[in-house]
């Protein structure tokens, strides 16, 4: 019972998030946040995202520089006004304390970006993002059989982006 207790103080923890914020931000800036402020694991994030997109508490949105990014339904909106009251009243102060003296930062630091979305034929489709200074590096579309297989795509980037961004250029230029 605590179990799925914990689970659902998470979730609206997310949405809590998603709605102070008031605009559509990616999945590693939600992790972002959360983990910056709280004791919750990236993989936990990302499974309870797919759990409120699934449940239509959040929505996923494709911005015009092929960013995806997740924002609040009206669903998830009423949700948490319902139920806000069992998210701490610290948390909730400390959150909203922390988004509104690091918003531009939030936006701003955010450079590796590693997302994924279920395809209709069941397949993850991974996309993986280097920024610098708002200028894309590397852009890496891979399509995975499972879910667990995409989350581990994005936990390896987010890790080590830099090995791997120059592992993947090593291979790319070397001659034969």
């Amino acid at each position: 019972m605590l179990n799925t207790q914990h689970q659902a103080e998470d979730k609206l923890i997310i949405l809590y998030v998603l709605n102070k914020i008031k605009t559509g931000i990616t999945r590693e800036q939600v992790a972002f946040i959360i983990i910056e402020n709280l004791q919750m694991s990236y993989f936990d994030i990302q499974l309870y995202i797919d759990n409120l997109i699934e449940d239509d508490f959040i929505r996923l949105y494709q911005m015009d520089d092929d960013k995806t990014v997740v924002a609040i339904t009206a669903k998830g909106r009423e949700t948490l006004n319902i139920f806000e009251k069992d998210i701490p009243a610290y948390i909730r102060e400390m959150l909203e304390l922390y988004i509104s003296q690091n918003r531009d930062r939030i936006f701003r630091e955010v450079k590796v970006i590693g997302n994924y979305t279920k395809n209709t034929d069941g397949d993850y489709q991974v996309q993986l993002k280097l920024h610098e200074n708002n200028i894309v590096l590397m852009e890496l579309n891979i399509n995975t059989p499972s879910q667990k297989q995409a989350l581990n795509i994005c936990d390896n980037w987010k890790n080590d982006t830099q090995n791997l961004y120059a592992s993947i250029i090593k291979l790319l230029t070397q001659t034969s």
